[in-house]
Parts: C-alpha cells; structure tokens; sequence
C-alpha cells in the first residue's frame, strides 16, 4: 500500500477555508462586543439622527437618516487617532463628503464638527438631544429646538 500526498491544490484550499472562517469569527466577534450609542447631526439645512456602532478596536460606523427626509442619509467610517480623539469620514446620499474630527467625551460619547462646501457639519453619539444641542452646530439664522425627543431647526 502506498500512501499519497494530497494535492497543492487541496492545500491551498483548506488553507483559505480555514483563514475564511477566521476572518467571519472575527467580525462576528466584533459585531457582538461592539457597543450602541444614539448619533445626531446637524450637515447643512438638515437635522439627522441615526446611530454609533463602537468596535473593540477604536473603530466605528456611524449611521444617519435625515429627520424631515429619510430618503437622505449619511454613513461614516470612525477611527480614534488618539486617546480621545479621532476623525469620522463621512458620505451623504446628497454628495456631502466630509472628514470630521472628533473628541470623546467618555467611552461612548463623542462630539465633532467641521466646515463643508455646503456649511457646517457637527454630529454627536452617545448624548441626548438636549446636551447634544450644546455641541451641534445650527445653520447661520437658525436655533436647535428640542421636541420631546427630537431636534429640530427653526
């Protein structure tokens, strides 16, 4: 009886499945131990509200739809670059491209903000509508008013 090697190529397979089903645990890994915090942002004339999905990693997604036309939203890509802080990149249904920087008020709290072509974009996650007004940015000739639960631009 002689025994055979099998071939390169079963290797080479069996390989990759194995890195494959890594890289799957890892990222469900990281979506199970990421943290949730309510975002608000204030990107021209609008007023949106979404969500900040915090990985392990220092890293995130943000998730935003426009309060008055959810047919506008925004997605982002956070990084820390620092204890504290770090810049979101940020892309709008509307062709609003933006990088933001941040400062962390704790571990899921933050604010940002920076001038766009089109204004002022600020965003914060992980705070309330009313002390998130504190760090939101408003259009020049509009306030911030909160309804309940909501923002919104007057």
């Amino acid at each position: 009886m002689t025994f055979r090697f099998p071939p390169l190529r079963f290797l080479w397979l069996a390989l990759l499945l194995v890195l494959s089903g890594c890289a799957a645990l890892n990222d469900a890994t990281m979506r199970a131990l990421a943290s949730s915090a309510p975002a608000l942002a204030v990107i021209g004339e609008r007023v949106y509200t979404g969500e900040m999905l915090l990985y392990t990693d220092r890293s995130g997604k943000l998730q935003l739809r426009s309060a008055g036309d959810p047919v506008q939203t925004c997605m982002g890509a956070l990084r820390y670059t620092a204890t504290n802080s770090g810049s979101v990149t940020l892309s709008c249904s509307d062709g609003t491209q933006t990088r933001l920087p941040f400062t962390a008020l704790g571990e899921t709290s933050g604010y940002g903000s920076t001038r766009t072509a089109s204004g002022m974009a600020s965003f914060t996650y992980g705070l309330d509508p009313e002390p998130a007004r504190a760090w939101l940015v408003p259009p020049a000739g509009k306030r911030l008013v909160v309804s309940g639960t909501n923002l919104r631009l007057e």
